[in-house]
């Protein structure tokens, strides 16, 4: 176990070694961890300039997998503090997966990424309010957030 964490603990300090740029924001390809409802996992972004593609798979609280995808656009950003600080937006879907569908969503997530000048890392925070579809074709209001880490393997 101590010789897996060491061989990890290498590779990241490497990365971020092969990353000596400073970073407005970072491009690319980012992976790392979200929590949140409706769904805590693997997350990923992939974009360029404003826009990103976003994407989690995961489970949610009852322990079903689950998965989101959709889009995002940055509106604004600040630049008083030594980070950028982007204002974003965007629209996602959500699968969540029971032995059979359990339920859809639709939300319009409001957040905020802040991305470090020294290392292509990106922490955000998203709040999203949306549609839930269910299984019996109920729809009822559904309301998501989310905080999570990501690095970018440009």
């Amino acid at each position: 176990m101590k010789r897996t964490l060491l061989v990890i603990t290498l590779i990241v300090c490497s990365l971020f070694a092969l990353s000596a740029s400073r970073y407005d924001r970072a491009d690319g390809l980012g992976i790392g961890l979200s929590a949140g409802y409706p769904v805590a996992g693997l997350a990923v972004k992939y974009g360029m300039g404003d826009s990103r593609f976003i994407g989690t798979v995961g489970y949610n609280y009852n322990n079903n997998f689950a998965f989101e995808a959709g889009v995002q656009y940055d509106l604004s950003h600040s630049t008083s503090n030594s980070s950028p600080l982007y204002l974003n937006i965007g629209i996602t879907g959500t699968a969540n997966f029971n032995p059979e569908f359990n339920f859809f969503s639709i939300n319009v997530p409001l957040g905020l990424s802040l991305y470090f000048r020294n290392a292509p890392i990106e922490l955000f925070v998203k709040l999203a309010p949306g549609m839930r579809i269910s299984s019996n074709n109920t729809v009822e209001p559904d309301f998501g957030a989310a905080f999570g880490i990501l690095f970018y393997v440009n």
